[in-house]
């Protein structure tokens, strides 16, 4: 059963997030955005078209990139204090842009609606990273394509064990954001076929924040 925006809602309440996270993540991704991000960033969101749906679109870093001439732009974002920052951003233009507050667990859109759903540093964030893909999966048109940039599990002798040592105090701190995921496979495990076009580990980011992979992946026939 489709989750109304209502219950859409109540749920995004209980996701992790405070003002003081809000207000200072734009100056937390300020000198990653200047030393690649913000390039990476174009080039992902840069790639959509049709009808959208941005998961997890926080404070709005994306904003500027998209194209003009889209059918549809929908903007997620559970957070209320991003959520409420994100309204006073200039929205792309050509578009009226639709802010819905929901967690990526339960996205309250009819199966099948749009042509692209993009994300940048949002997996790594979402209580249920398999149920988010299968919804997705489930709001994406059969030919659609799911865009993301991600930090991941780094594959490392040292690194990948430190991250996974340092997931809950990393948790703590970073509003829920688990450093160990393993993004890559576990979409592959839920009905996405996968190309990932770039792999980057020499960001200025915390260690247990990289490897960032981004990639494009399309619904399984």
């Amino acid at each position: 059963m489709i989750a109304s925006r209502k219950e859409a809602e109540a749920a995004a309440d209980r996701v992790p997030g405070s003002s003081l996270s809000a207000r200072i993540y734009e100056p937390f991704m300020w000198l990653a955005d200047k030393t690649g991000f913000r390039r990476w960033r174009k080039k992902i969101v840069s790639q959509v078209s049709g009808s959208v749906l941005e998961l997890g679109a926080g404070t709005g870093l994306n904003l500027e990139h998209y194209p003009a001439g889209l059918d549809r732009l929908v903007l997620v974002e559970p957070d209320f204090y991003k959520a409420e920052l994100l309204a006073g951003k200039q929205m792309p233009k050509g578009v009226e842009a639709e802010i819905v507050r929901a967690p990526g667990e339960m996205l309250p859109f009819e199966d099948d609606t749009f042509d692209t759903v993009v994300e940048t540093l949002v997996l790594c964030t979402v209580g249920d990273p398999e149920a988010t893909a299968a919804e997705i999966r489930r709001v994406l048109k059969p030919d659609g394509r799911f865009l993301f940039m991600e930090h991941v599990r780094s594959d490392g002798p040292r690194l990948g064990p430190l991250q996974d040592r340092l997931e809950r105090p990393w948790m703590k701190f970073a509003d829920g954001c688990h450093c160990n995921r393993r993004t890559v496979p576990m979409l592959r495990a839920n009905g996405f076929e996968v190309e990932v076009t770039a792999e980057q580990d020499k960001f200025p980011m915390p260690p247990v924040a990289r490897p960032i992979v981004s990639g494009i992946a399309r619904p399984e026939a």
